[in-house]
């Protein structure tokens, strides 16, 4: 029987964890893991390490970036029992990268400020890239609403880009208008466009305010959920059954809820 590392708090010590894990007396359930089966659980301990963050919880942050690391340490592992790479190359590939697109800590250069430092990335990025690419390189799995604020970050160090957050806001009342009109026609197809054209822009107008949509949609996300089961329990407090309840009801319990 495998026994723990001795020195719990060291990398190398998660690296055996990791490989004793995936041994011959290993976990069954680590055992029947790959890369696929394994893609779910990364996108949720993300999405957990997010809501970590969020929430300032630093009991949280701190076990959340652990099960983040965990699972780059699996990936690393699957890979080497594939003779692909090993997390050595995976450390060395990343403190290459990072020393390559930080010139201006690691070499002489001078860089006026933030804004240049993104500029200096990307030129550097592009260079590594071995085919110039057809799209903006995001991931096809990122969030459609935090894809529409990265493409307009690209496109604004490009130039292309509204000049004040006021230019922003009249195309999205151009766009609610537009949605208006194929609402009136009944056109779906027209609808779902003009829906995420709406949607676009207001990613856009959220960038201009110096705010990341999904942030932001996801607090509006918490703070509804957590009205609406305030306001279930004040309907349960009051004796009534809210499903029987009729719309202007439900409505004044919100309203209490709100204030």
């Amino acid at each position: 029987m495998p026994k723990p590392p001795l020195h719990l708090n060291s990398f190398e010590a998660l690296i055996e964890l990791v490989q004793a894990l995936r041994g011959p007396e290993g976990c069954p359930w680590d055992l029947e893991q790959n890369h696929q089966t394994l893609a779910p659980y990364c996108l949720e301990e993300t999405y957990e390490l997010i809501e970590a963050i969020e929430t300032r919880d630093d009991e949280s942050l701190k076990d959340e970036l652990g099960d983040v690391l965990f699972q780059v340490a699996l990936h690393a592992q699957l890979a080497r029992e594939r003779k692909a790479f090993d997390i050595q190359q995976v450390l060395q590939n990343l403190n290459e990268k990072m020393v390559r697109r930080h010139p201006h800590v690691f070499s002489d250069q001078k860089v006026s400020g933030s804004e240049e430092v993104w500029k200096n990335w990307e030129k550097i990025k592009k260079l590594e890239k071995k085919k110039v690419a057809d799209g903006f390189g995001l991931p096809n799995n990122l969030p459609a609403l935090q894809a529409s604020y990265k493409i307009g970050v690209k496109t604004q160090k490009a130039g292309f880009d509204w000049s004040a957050p006021a230019d922003v806001l009249e195309k999205v009342a151009e766009e609610l208008e537009e949605l208006k009109i194929e609402i009136k026609n009944q056109n779906q197809e027209k609808i779902s466009e003009e829906l995420g054209d709406l949607m676009f822009s207001l990613a856009q107008f959220s960038r201009h305010m110096n705010l990341e949509p999904e942030q932001v949609l996801r607090s509006a996300n918490r703070k509804f959920e957590t009205r609406y089961f305030k306001m279930l329990k004040l309907a349960q407090e009051k004796k009534l059954d809210f499903e029987k309840l009729d719309l202007e009801e439900k409505e004044s319990l919100w309203k209490q809820i709100k204030k």
